[in-house]
Protein backbone atom coordinates (compact mmCIF):
# COMPACT_ATOMS: atom_id res chain seq x y z
CA UNK A 1 0.00 0.00 0.00
CA UNK A 2 2.88 2.39 0.60
CA UNK A 3 4.81 2.16 -2.20
CA UNK A 4 1.37 2.88 -4.17
CA UNK A 5 1.03 6.31 -2.06
CA UNK A 6 4.17 6.83 -2.99
CA UNK A 7 3.97 6.53 -6.69
CA UNK A 8 0.82 8.81 -6.60
CA UNK A 9 2.86 11.42 -5.11
CA UNK A 10 5.66 11.08 -7.25
CA UNK A 11 3.57 11.44 -10.31
CA UNK A 12 1.65 14.40 -9.07
CA UNK A 13 4.96 16.11 -8.41
CA UNK A 14 6.34 15.35 -11.86
CA UNK A 15 3.24 17.00 -13.11
CA UNK A 16 3.71 19.85 -11.13
CA UNK A 17 6.93 20.31 -11.72
CA UNK A 18 6.69 19.85 -15.81
CA UNK A 19 3.89 22.99 -15.01
CA UNK A 20 6.43 25.17 -13.71
CA UNK A 21 8.99 24.03 -16.28
CA UNK A 22 6.86 25.06 -19.49
CA UNK A 23 5.81 28.21 -17.43
CA UNK A 24 9.57 28.98 -17.48
CA UNK A 25 9.97 28.20 -21.34
CA UNK A 26 6.95 30.49 -22.15
CA UNK A 27 8.63 33.29 -19.61
CA UNK A 28 12.19 32.68 -21.22
CA UNK A 29 10.59 33.25 -25.12
CA UNK A 30 8.94 36.21 -23.56
CA UNK A 31 12.62 38.00 -22.38
CA UNK A 32 13.73 36.70 -25.39
CA UNK A 33 11.69 38.13 -27.56
CA UNK A 34 11.86 41.81 -25.84
CA UNK A 35 15.04 41.86 -25.67
CA UNK A 36 15.96 41.34 -28.96
CA UNK A 37 12.92 44.32 -29.74
CA UNK A 38 15.38 46.38 -26.95
CA UNK A 39 18.33 45.57 -29.48
CA UNK A 40 16.73 46.68 -32.58
CA UNK A 41 15.51 49.71 -30.82
CA UNK A 42 19.03 50.70 -29.26
CA UNK A 43 20.42 49.83 -33.07
CA UNK A 44 18.07 52.46 -34.54
CA UNK A 45 18.41 54.87 -31.67
CA UNK A 46 22.26 54.97 -32.69
CA UNK A 47 21.90 55.44 -36.39
CA UNK A 48 19.84 58.52 -35.65
CA UNK A 49 22.78 59.81 -33.83
CA UNK A 50 22.77 61.27 -30.47
CA UNK A 51 19.91 62.12 -28.24
CA UNK A 52 18.65 65.96 -27.76
CA UNK A 53 16.06 67.25 -25.35
CA UNK A 54 13.70 68.77 -28.04
CA UNK A 55 10.04 70.18 -27.37
CA UNK A 56 7.06 67.89 -27.81
CA UNK A 57 6.17 69.37 -30.99
CA UNK A 58 9.87 68.39 -32.33
CA UNK A 59 9.85 65.18 -30.73
CA UNK A 60 6.72 64.06 -32.58
CA UNK A 61 8.29 65.12 -35.69
CA UNK A 62 11.43 63.11 -35.18
CA UNK A 63 9.06 59.96 -34.27
CA UNK A 64 7.46 60.71 -37.60
CA UNK A 65 10.66 60.89 -39.56
CA UNK A 66 12.29 57.17 -38.36
CA UNK A 67 11.40 54.80 -40.50
CA UNK A 68 11.50 51.05 -39.27
CA UNK A 69 12.19 48.58 -41.40
CA UNK A 70 8.56 46.42 -41.86
CA UNK A 71 11.22 43.01 -42.20
CA UNK A 72 13.04 43.17 -39.15
CA UNK A 73 9.84 43.33 -37.32
CA UNK A 74 8.27 40.06 -39.32
CA UNK A 75 11.85 38.05 -37.85
CA UNK A 76 10.40 38.34 -34.21
CA UNK A 77 8.25 35.11 -33.52
CA UNK A 78 4.74 37.17 -31.42
CA UNK A 79 2.86 33.85 -30.84
CA UNK A 80 3.69 33.36 -26.45
CA UNK A 81 4.26 37.26 -25.80
CA UNK A 82 2.43 38.98 -23.15
CA UNK A 83 4.41 42.07 -22.81
CA UNK A 84 4.64 43.40 -26.56
CA UNK A 85 3.88 46.83 -27.10
CA UNK A 86 4.11 47.44 -31.03
CA UNK A 87 3.30 51.03 -32.28
CA UNK A 88 0.29 51.74 -34.00
CA UNK A 89 1.21 52.71 -37.75
CA UNK A 90 -0.97 55.55 -38.93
Amino acid sequence: MDGKKTLRKLKKLTTRLTDRMEEMRDLMDDMEIEFEMMQKQISILEKNGPIVTKTPAEESAVLEDVDIDEEEDEDIDLENTTAVFIKPKF
